[in-house]
């Protein structure tokens, strides 16, 4: 009797835990479709229901219907979809259909943000701060990359480019100088794909003599993405949110989400832009009168003379018969997508050509991308992405070069009473006589190539298997790969005919050059989510493992006979190979909590990696991370509306630099002996214990949403220490080496990110504004090495940044002139960091007419204007004579660079569209039925510019690839303005 007991004891206690499900199972089925509420109220496909207190969930099909099993009673529901605003519903307990229309979410409020490898959450909930752009914002106007549409929208981030050459050479910094020597740039993802972003160098500087090598102006291959692919762009700035990716993270990350095919009948759109670049902005040079004459011969000797025998010369615009192209550029975009509930695609095609404003100089690119998500089973969705381009980037000759084989050096020695252009295809000589370098940009810029012609594949696929699913817990399994690979070609000749190449030893220079990179990464996560009431945890926990290499073959000759560019044409020839190869494994775990309604949300994480860039190969690194974030509700109704909303959130966050690949080894040099190579060690060593760079970062802010949803504001401040810096220090004279890396010492950012968006109007009129402030200031904390100037940060007495105890990484220091006249030793003159920088952004529509535009203000920072160095050099300066004037040319007779320091504020209009959607009596009549919609639309990049700078542009920066912001303008290529015309045809 005992055992049947026991049995009908058990049978109750199951009877107990059953029960809840069948009176579920009793329970009822809701169905319902979502629609937007605005214009002619579309249904939403892809929109994500759910039973509020529980895990059940359904999505909307392409026809925006839906159906949800749901217990007896009132329940309530709630609908989310990407673009709109969350919205919850009651359903009442006899109610079987509901119907539900969601606003626009102007401010991006209920974004889902990337929090870990395979986990999201709300942006309402976010924890952290991550700014986030969308698809339309990036592509409206357009643009050589994703680089320059970002210029102007924002917080956090500093855009500066090394030349204004056609396809880009930005360099993306965020949140200030983090690192001296490690590598500088945000870790770029794609789709879940790890996306170089490799500068590699051209061979440009073998061709002009005294430049450096890293002043060859390259394209990062960001410049490879475009633009019109994009569905929105996430850029996690703080440690904390940065974490997950370990030690490539410091710098940030940059996640790239691309468009995706939606369900229902099949749309193709098609976009064709026609434009032209412009010159901006030009200098002129120092205008001779009749009675110059003498002092022209002084300059530029006997030759010049001739000239002025008709008394006052003839003046030519130099910089316009150089830069004065503003040739037809054009691109042309077309997409398919649309499938089924099952199966849904997306094809895009680009063909773009931008023509630079100097002969031999543009921009291509063409690619073609196909996405592909197929859900499989009502458990397995499988998702592909898959993106072929080619790019080409012909970049002429610009920067420094002191044999005036670029243009920007020739010119400042080229007196404008000489003309530049050919006559009966003749060349006239250079800068007459022997007056500085000998040289016409014009024939360079026609006879010489310096092209990069890139070809590259990203793909990858995630598998999500939705193991099991109840209305109180779920698990999730998430598989991906991805694979980015491309391959540069390099291409830089100078014919020896060339004017500059005349007087070389040996004339002529061809280089070809090969560069193949590959970078993989795999992960594989498990998501467990259990909802048992009002609170949710989310648990992850997974392992990565990502791979990259980059080779480069290079052959440099010189000497070439005559008429050839093969570099088997010469009878100087160099070869050089570099082969760099990284892995990096990791384990992570994770939790969210979600407390109180979704009202507090609690994460916590840690990510144990080892790299094979390391000393230790074996030894795992930890990055833990942690945050928390707590909405307010309906606050202070009175002053700030209803329903108005306000979070605060904190943050801690740790990241990594991975030493670079060289770091660690001890390098083999190559000397000459008696005419054959040898082998030595070189004078660097090696630092066999080398570790990554570690960032530790607190965050803190709060975020406001005000006046019914018309006002948003974001402030976030934040001080993140890099310790275990990447040095060079100098050893003891017995161990045969000159200099040593290891890892010491430590720099601090403290910085303010704020936030605004306003909607002033709303409705037929609908008025959109957006507003940003960063602000940042650097300071090096601890330098256990003497204060030391980094590699190429400057020429020496003309100027250099300099790592010093106390100071910002980014001082400028060279020599002014003290208070009795004598000129002071090096000291610090300058800052290239800005005070501050503000981003103002206005989108305003009036029924189907658009109008936006963007503006960007930089206060502060200072440039190294040696561009203006070089016209004093040849006595060419246009104010020559003035007080101004005179002020530099006592600096420059001095030796001191301090009157050549110059303030770098400006404001400019980034972005300017007007556009208007076509009426559909119009658009039938004129493009045929099968046309559904037709835009067309105006627009200009660049269109302004206003600041005091005496130079070209005051972001340029010739070593702008490097880790330490350095202002540096020596003869750049000049920056551009463009303007296009748009018709955009929906099918």
């Amino acid at each position: 009797m005992g055992r049947y007991r026991n049995f009908w004891r058990g049978l109750m206690m199951a009877g107990l835990v059953v029960w809840p499900s069948l009176a579920f199972a009793q329970g009822r089925t809701v169905t319902g479709t979502v629609t937007r509420s605005a214009g002619n109220q579309q249904p939403i496909a892809e929109a994500v229901v759910s039973l509020v207190g529980t895990l059940t969930t359904a999505r909307t099909g392409v026809d925006g219907t839906f159906r949800i099993e749901v217990p007896a009673g009132e329940v309530r529901l709630m609908v989310r979809a990407i673009g709109f605003t969350r919205q919850e519903v009651t359903v009442g307990a006899a109610q079987t259909t509901v119907t539900i229309a969601l606003d626009e979410d102007v401010f991006k409020l209920d974004e889902v943000i990337v929090t870990g490898q395979a986990t999201t959450t709300n942006r309402r909930n976010l924890s952290t701060s991550v700014s986030t752009v969308s698809g339309d914002e990036i592509s409206k106007v357009a643009s050589p990359t994703i680089e320059n549409a970002l210029q102007g929208k924002v917080a956090g981030i500093n855009l500066q480019s090394n030349s204004g050459a056609p396809g880009g050479g930005i360099q993306l910094q965020i949140r200030g100088n983090t690192t001296i020597l490690g590598a500088s740039d945000p870790l770029y993802v794609i789709d879940g794909i790890i996306y170089s972003n490799a500068r590699v160098l051209g061979g440009r500087s073998a061709a002009v003599a005294g430049a450096s090598v890293q002043e060859d102006d390259p394209a990062n291959r960001v410049a490879d993405i475009n633009p019109a692919d994009i569905a929105s762009i996430e850029i996690l700035k703080g440690a904390a949110a940065s974490s997950i990716y370990g030690s490539k993270a410091s710098n940030g990350v940059v996640v790239i989400k691309t468009i995706r095919g939606q369900g229902g009948r099949t749309r193709t759109n098609v976009s064709q832009r026609f434009g032209f670049f412009d010159l901006q902005r030009d200098l002129e040079s120092r205008t001779f009168g009749a009675g110059d004459v003498e002092e022209a011969v002084g300059i530029w000797g006997e030759g010049a003379r001739p000239f002025f025998a008709n008394g006052t010369p003839r003046k030519f615009d130099l910089y316009d018969q150089v830069f004065g192209r503003n040739d037809l550029s054009y691109e042309t975009v077309a997409d398919v997508s649309g499938g089924d509930d099952n199966t849904r695609f997306f094809v895009s095609g680009t063909w773009k050509r931008d023509e630079g404003i100097a002969d031999n100089t543009g921009f291509s690119r063409q690619g073609l991308r196909v996405n592909i998500d197929q859900t499989v089973s009502p458990k397995v969705e499988v998702q592909v992405s898959s993106v072929f381009n080619r790019s080409l980037h012909q970049r002429g000759f610009t920067n420094n070069g002191n044999n005036g084989g670029t243009s920007g050096y020739a010119l400042a020695y080229q007196p404008n009473f000489q003309s530049l252009l050919p006559v009966d295809g003749v060349f006239t000589g250079p800068a007459l006589g022997t007056q500085g370098p000998g040289a016409n940009p014009v024939q360079t810029n026609r006879l010489s190539r310096n092209e990069a012609e890139t070809y590259r594949f990203t793909g990858g696929a995630t598998v999500n298997w939705n193991a099991y699913t109840t209305d109180k817990s779920s698990f999730r399994f998430t598989a991906a790969g991805g694979i980015d690979v491309f391959n540069q070609a390099d291409d830089v000749f100078t014919p020896n005919e060339l004017f500059f190449e005349r007087i070389q030893a040996l004339p002529g220079t061809a280089v070809e050059q090969s560069a193949t990179s590959r970078q993989n990464n795999f992960n594989v996560n498990g998501v467990h989510t259990i909802r048992p009431g009002e609170w949710q945890a989310t648990t992850a926990f997974g392992v990565q493992l990502e791979e990259r290499q980059l080779k480069t073959t290079r052959i440099t000759t010189t000497n070439l006979v005559p008429g050839q560019s093969n570099v088997n044409q010469g009878t100087n020839l160099t070869a050089a190979e570099t082969f760099t190869k990284e892995r990096t494994l990791a384990l992570y775990a994770q939790e969210e909590l979600l407390f109180f309604g979704e009202k507090l949300l609690v994460t916590g994480g840690i990510r144990a990696e080892r790299s094979s860039v390391n000393g230790d190969t074996e030894k795992f690194f930890v990055f833990p991370k942690g945050s928390a974030s707590y909405r307010f509700l309906n606050v202070l109704p009175s002053l700030l509306g209803d329903g108005a909303e306000v979070k605060i959130r904190g943050a801690y966050g740790e990241t990594g630099n991975q030493p670079l690949f060289n770091q660690k080894f001890t390098n083999l040099g190559t000397p000459q002996f008696g005419g054959a190579n040898g082998f030595t060690v070189a004078g660097a060593a090696g630092s066999p214990g080398v570790e990554p760079e570690r960032l530790k970062e607190f965050e803190a802010g709060f975020d406001a949403n005000i006046f019914g949803n018309r006002a948003q504001l974001e402030a976030t401040f934040y001080t993140r220490n890099t310790t275990n810096l990447l040095l060079n220090r100098t050893p003891a004279p017995s161990s045969g080496f000159t200099s040593e890396v290891f890892n010491g010492g430590k720099v601090r950012n403290r910085g303010v990110e704020i936030g605004l968006g306003l909607t002033p109007a709303r409705g037929r009129f609908n008025w959109v504004t957006n507003a940003t402030f960063t602000l940042n200031r650097n300071k090096v904390l601890d330098l256990p090495v003497a204060p030391f100037r980094p590699p190429l940060s400057g020429f020496g007495g003309l100027g250099v940044t300099f790592v010093e105890e106390g100071q910002p990484v980014t001082q400028i220091q060279g020599r002014k002139f003290l208070p009795d006249g004598t000129r002071s030793a090096q000291v610090k003159i300058g800052d290239a960091a800005d005070d501050f920088r503000v981003g103002l952004s206005n989108d305003i529509s009036i029924g189907s007419f658009n109008f936006s535009m963007v503006w960007d203000w930089q206060q502060g920072g200072d440039v190294i204007n040696l561009t203006q160095f070089l016209y004093d050099d040849a006595q060419n300066a246009a104010d020559f004579g003035s007080a101004a004037h005179a002020t530099r040319l006592q600096g420059f007779n001095a030796g001191v660079i301090a009157p050549y320091i110059e303030d770098a504020t400006f404001l400019k209009m980034r972005e300017l569209s007007v556009g208007v959607d076509l009426p559909q009596g119009f658009v039938a009549s004129a493009f045929g039925r099968a046309v559904r919609t037709a835009r067309v639309s105006l627009s200009g990049r660049n269109l302004i510019l206003w600041t005091d700078y005496s130079g070209l542009d005051p972001e340029v920066a010739n070593f702008g690839s490097q880790a330490i912001r350095n202002n540096l303008d020596v003869a750049p290529f000049p920056p551009s303005r463009s303007v296009f015309f748009n018709l955009a045809l929906g099918f």
